[in-house]
């Protein structure tokens, strides 16, 4: 009989709004999983409602929402990262399903076209799929700085400079040999 360890990993493809754009979940054969922040985004066209409730009643899309633990942990991760500010709730709850699907026994691949999400996916050892672009080729650490007057956050949650208001921007930190 074999072990546990050496039996191999379920497949899990996590989908993100952009997979539904690009009619992923229609031309598939695989069984999906997203989250609700998902289905509310892409709920508004009509056509994609109709096939999300034709693929959850036929089993191939799995609706779930990721636990809180975890998604305050892909928030703390994508603050360290520096995507924090380049992340809507619907990404991090994409992450957060990957992250605990992972956990469960899955081995991941979210399913979306954004940079930030890809990038953040990497920090958690998970794949991604990228739908229309390239994707990222690289993982980066960004931090948050004030291009009038130059003050450096260390909070990567704050949009707005608190000396001068200016709206902050991202750098890639550069990287120490």
């Amino acid at each position: 009989m074999a072990s546990v360890k050496a039996r191999s990993k379920r497949g899990a493809l996590v989908l993100d709004s952009t997979a539904f754009y690009a009619g992923i979940p229609s031309t598939g054969i695989s069984t999906y999983h997203t989250t609700p922040h998902v289905i509310r985004e892409v709920s508004h066209n009509r056509v994609l409602k109709m096939a999300i409730s034709a693929l959850i009643e036929s089993g191939k899309l799995i609706v779930t929402e990721p636990s809180h633990p975890l998604v305050d942990e892909v928030r703390l991760m994508a603050s360290r990262s520096g995507d924090v500010i380049k992340l809507s709730d619907t990404d991090v709850s994409v992450v957060a399903l990957g992250l605990q699907l992972k956990r469960d026994g899955y081995n991941v691949t979210i399913i979306s076209d954004d940079y930030s999400i890809q990038n953040l996916v990497n920090f958690f050892e998970l794949k991604f799929s990228p739908v229309m672009t390239r994707g990222i080729s690289k993982t980066i650490r960004w931090f948050t700085y004030c291009s009038g007057c130059g003050k450096v956050f260390h909070k990567s949650d704050v949009t707005v400079c608190d000396v001068c208001g200016t709206k902050l921007k991202r750098k890639m930190r550069k990287r120490h040999s």
